[in-house]
């Protein structure tokens, strides 16, 4: 299983502009700077790697064409995302991310003999579009469609990013499928093709850093994305 998704990573790595339009899998964070760290010390990069790796495949395999972009950890300069997916031809652009909360929100515990921190405070997906981007129509209508599908799949999503007192307070683009405005995220905001920033869920708290690491939840939420590209009209829905 390992050897075929590393194949399908090659092959979409080595993909560019021409044929049919790819999709654009942003790969968050990198490995100088590789985001939160999970409940148990694992850090978002590893996550982020592997689920944009899952969804790649499921891509590849129903013959939409991938271009991923991150994938190797050596992209520390976000405004040079979005480009890639330009200079690929891409009809849309998905960043992939898994969450945390707020650091007062947390506590210490030891794992593995290291002090590690968690929360179980919020749990679930979040979507994220940008009003900068110039394709915000069509990038909120697919961060909806993907929400929706999640939710069909048995997620739930977290409201914790709207909440005034955490300190956050994201406004609501799609309060019931989980999509909120987040204008100056820079992948999404530099994008000029539809862009969508997935949270796939909360890594510091415990039960669902460790269902987010399984093949089942990754390959839950990939068919879940494909369903989400297919009903917003980015790929072909047979």
């Amino acid at each position: 299983m390992i050897r075929m998704l590393f194949g399908v990573v090659l092959a979409a790595l080595a993909l560019g502009a021409g044929g049919a339009q790819p999709v654009a899998i942003d790969v968050g964070h990198y490995l100088a700077k590789p985001g939160a760290t999970s409940a148990y010390g694992v850090p978002e990069f590893e996550y982020n790697q592997s689920l944009a790796a899952v969804i790649a495949a499921r891509l590849e395999a129903d013959g939409v064409p991938v271009r991923l972009i991150g994938f190797r950890g050596e992209m520390e300069d976000l405004y040079a995302r979005a480009p890639q997916a330009e200079e690929a031809g891409a009809q849309f652009l998905l960043s992939i991310h898994h969450d945390s909360v707020k650091a007062e929100l947390q506590q210490p515990w030891i794992w593995n003999g290291r002090e590690q921190r968690y929360s179980t405070y919020a749990s679930g997906f979040s979507l994220f579009v940008s009003r900068k981007n110039p394709r915000l129509a069509e990038s909120l209508a697919c961060a909806s469609a993907i929400g929706a599908a999640l939710r069909a799949a048995g997620l739930k999503p977290t409201a914790h990013h709207a909440e005034v007192a955490s300190g956050i307070g994201r406004p609501w683009a799609d309060e019931t499928n989980g999509v909120y405005y987040y204008d100056n995220l820079v992948v999404l905001k530099t994008a000029t093709v539809p862009a969508v920033l997935f949270e796939a869920g909360v890594i510091v708290h415990p039960d669902e850093a460790r269902e987010l690491a399984t093949a089942e939840r990754r390959a839950l939420s990939a068919a879940a994305v494909e369903r989400g590209l297919k009903d917003c009209g980015v790929i072909d829905g047979r």
